[in-house]
């Protein structure tokens, strides 16, 4: 059995034990006690008691064509449990160069663990390979892989009017790697291979051959489709090993002699019902470690357990159950008596993974329309809102879709291992026990894993990157007479006022979510509630978006398709960006105008259109209920506002206060926020003074107020300072599928887009019901990826047969 790690003890007691074991075991080193097991655990215990997260983005497409949109949905979860962070609200989306130079980047809004949003491939690209990181500010503080990198291509038709296979010299990259990483005199040895082309990917299928010093074969392997290997070597100091492979008819020769005459060798056998864990050594060491305590330990970024274990012969075998080994990423490592760390092993257990599955899709088409709707397996009542889900819809013969990750592979396997893993969607895509056995291989040639252990021992972790939730403005005031102040809302951001006391500076707002283009408008409170322009110092924080200071890595993408469309100039779309733009002032106005029209018909609401006539009447909230609301009454005293009716009813009103009131559709709680609130910046005004279907929020009414600021802007009448906020958050902007020319040619088929849905929830009934256009009546294929709030995890491709021709 495992010796599972103790809990945490508090600050004080831990003192109190060095006491007692200094009374107890005043003759024994206090050294020695360093040594035991409960010292690694609690190292352990203590490294990662801090609260880490992981970020996986779902790319629609891995390749992209100049002109086209990158959308890409975002998931940000708990490293340890799994499930989505609640904690993130910043995400910070970065696209580099090849030479590491950033190209374009985004500070965007997390909810609930998830986002969405694009970036546009315009002119700033050109034909190559680019780099795509989502990172928060709090993953700054730990050195190990829990931000997403991944690779992407960009074609630029101007330069690339042919598009072709590469060709790649036939030169190898191949390393011999023995499990528990090295060599020891007279210990048999499972040897991973690995062989990659110059561009960093796995050759499959060769062959190698082994033979001993006398040019004798001794053992053969054959590389899988990722270009790893394995075979077993019991090797001999003094002696020389030689692999031969031929590769495209080339020879390739290598020398394996780097044999150390001590040390210690492990053999896992990670089978389906247990964990096999042999230790070997040879009789030289033996002598040197007869009867020390060594520890052995299997981790998994978060908890910890552990063994200790003697030597007495050259092979220790330890036994462990399914039941015992965390679900996931399990690293194994083994220690000397001096709590050094001499080798370790990374084994996966498939058991308990949570991962949930659709089913077959269905569909219907109406002209070139497709309605696709698509059942989620063991789904209850109670799950509607608990998916969020990504959908990529490509053409079925597309090659623009060649991810190296999905979200099962970067949740649980990649913040894990140090190098980054080529197709590591394949070992958890219809998985079975052939990908089960190539991921032991994979693991098995890792070596050491992404923890330091002597970062893990010095407790190196740091926590000067906070946590970040929104933008912080801090305001220092240089006025001495100014000591009231009024924030007003932002589009995303509730306003506030704040009242200074004597001696106090300064002020502080946290969690200010501002947009692209918005500015802070702040004003002073003059003694009779009048706003003016503030004298004050504003800093923000964050102020730009940080670097990721760890090295990061990603496989670029593979080039497959020959064709030579894109000198026909097939993608039509050549303005999207200016194409946004107009739509969505369109829709705003739209949306304004369908809002008002909407209250105008609700028999139970009055709805007041302001005029810059009204605006320039200078009127604060209190001005404009006394004058133009009959059924209420206001007044203003030291900061706080008061409304009630004029005709209070005993039913009505027996629990006394004033309506509801909304601002931009908010609820405000609070309402002493409306104490000198000036309407010079409202747009209209919806008044229901009975609160006739309002729910019991209305029983005493509902005031709703809607605000523009053009007519400040236009009038430059500003009874406030406009602060520009030097970081902001992208707006979810909408994604554009780009026009084609001819939606049967090679080009489209291959490189296409037919739609990407970011953000895609279910019916009550547990089904994904989307529409989209598919004008060629092209064969679909659909990767849809996502996640629950329990931490059960989709990454499926589902095929569309609609045109069986």
């Amino acid at each position: 059995m495992l010796y599972i790690k103790p809990s945490r003890v508090p600050r004080v007691k831990q003192n109190w034990l060095v006491l007692i074991t200094l009374f107890c075991f005043i003759n024994n080193p206090l050294r020695a006690q360093e040594k035991g097991i409960d010292s690694i655990l609690m190292s352990f215990d203590e490294y990662s008691s801090s609260y880490r997260e992981v970020a996986y983005c779902h790319l629609n497409k891995s390749t992209f064509i100049v002109g086209e949109m990158l959308g890409f949905s975002g998931y940000i979860f708990d490293k340890d449990l799994k499930i989505p962070s609640k904690m993130t609200k910043n995400l910070y989306c970065v696209i580099t160069d090849k030479n590491d130079q950033v190209v374009k980047q985004k500070l965007v809004k997390v909810d609930n663990g998830y986002v969405n949003n694009i970036f546009i491939i315009d002119s700033t690209f050109t034909s190559g390979n680019y780099m795509f990181k989502a990172y928060t500010n709090w993953m700054r503080n730990f050195d190990e892989p829990n931000a997403f990198v991944e690779s992407f291509k960009v074609i630029d038709p101007n330069i690339d009017g042919t598009v072709k296979n590469m060709l790649t010299e036939n030169i190898l990259d191949v390393q011999f790697l023995p499990e528990g990483g090295h060599f020891i005199d007279q210990v048999k040895t499972n040897v991973g291979v690995i062989i990659k082309d110059t561009k960093g990917y796995g050759v499959s299928d060769v062959t190698g051959t082994v033979y001993d010093s006398d040019e004798k074969p001794i053992t053969t392997f054959r590389t899988n489709s990722l270009g790893i290997g394995k075979f077993m070597l019991y090797p001999e100091l003094g002696k020389k090993y030689l692999v031969r492979i031929t590769h495209f008819n080339k020879p390739f020769e290598y020398v394996i002699d780097d044999f150390k005459s001590k040390g210690i060798s492990i053999n896992v056998n990670n089978s389906l019902r247990n964990l096999v864990v042999q230790l070997n050594t040879n009789e030289r060491t033996l002598e040197d470690i007869n009867g020390k305590e060594f520890k052995l330990t299997i981790h998994n970024g978060s908890q910890v357990n552990g063994i200790p274990v003697i030597f007495y012969q050259t092979s220790l075998v330890k036994a462990f159950e399914r039941a015992e080994l965390y679900t996931g990423i399990n690293i194994i490592t083994l220690f000397d008596e001096n709590n050094k760390p001499i080798l370790e092993r990374m084994i996966f257990n498939y058991e308990n993974l949570k991962i949930a599955t659709t089913g077959p899709p269905s569909f219907t088409t109406e002209k070139d329309s497709m309605q696709i709707r698509i059942p989620v397996n063991h789904f209850t009542s109670d799950m509607a809102d608990d998916y969020n889900l990504s959908i990529s819809v490509l053409p079925e013969k597309t090659e623009s879709y060649k991810r190296h990750h999905n979200i099962i592979s970067h949740t649980y396997l990649q913040p894990y291992v140090r190098s980054y893993i080529e197709n590591a969607q394949y070992y958890f895509t219809d998985i079975d026990s052939k990908k089960k056995y190539d991921l032991d291989k994979l693991l098995m040639t890792q070596g050491w894993s992404s923890y330091n252990w002597t970062d893990i021992f010095n407790n190196n972790v740091s926590d000067r990157h906070v946590f970040e939730d929104g933008i912080v403005l801090k305001a220092n005031k240089n006025g001495k007479d100014q000591k009231d102040f009024i924030v007003f809302p932002l589009q995303l951001s509730d306003g506030l006022t704040v009242n200074l006391e004597e001696g106090q500076n300064s002020f502080v707002v946290p969690k200010l979510y501002p947009l692209e283009n918005e500015t802070l408008n702040i004003g002073a409170l003059n003694k009779k509630g009048k706003a003016k322009k503030p004298d004050i110092y504003s800093q923000f924080f964050p102020s730009k978006l940080p670097d990721y200071p760890f090295e990061t890595h990603a496989l670029p993408t593979k080039r497959m398709s020959i064709f030579e469309a894109l000198q026909n100039n097939e993608l039509i779309a050549n303005s999207i960006k200016d194409t946004q733009v107009l739509d969505e002032v369109v829709v705003k106005a739209d949306i304004k105008k369908a809002k008002i029209e909407k209250l105008k018909n609700d028999a139970f609401y009055r709805v007041d259109v302001f005029d810059d006539a009204k605006r320039r009447m200078n009127l604060t909230f209190a001005n404009y209920i006394n004058g133009y609301v009959l059924q209420y009454q206001a007044s203003e005293y030291l900061g706080q506002l008061f409304i009630s009716r004029r005709n209070p009813s005993f039913t009505r009103d027996s629990i006394g206060g004033g309506p509801a009131i909304y601002l931009d559709d908010m609820l405000m709680t609070d309402t002493n926020y409306f104490y000198a609130f000036y309407m010079n910046n409202v747009d209209y005004i919806a008044i229901n003074p009975n609160g006739f279907g309002e729910g019991f929020l209305g029983s005493r009414g509902v005031i709703k107020i809607y605000t523009s600021l053009d007519y400040i802007v236009k009038n430059q009448q500003n009874p406030f300072e406009k602060y520009k906020f030097p970081l902001a958050f992208s707006e979810e902007k909408k994604f554009y599928v780009p026009k084609y020319n001819n939606y049967n040619s090679d080009f489209f088929i291959e490189y296409g887009v037919i739609d990407w849905l970011p953000s895609c929830k279910l019916d009550k009934e547990g089904y994904l019901n989307f529409t989209i256009h598919n004008p060629g009546n092209n064969n679909l294929k659909l990767f849809i990826e996502g996640a629950t709030e329990n931490g059960d995890l989709v990454s499926e491709i589902k095929t569309l047969i609609t045109n069986e021709n």
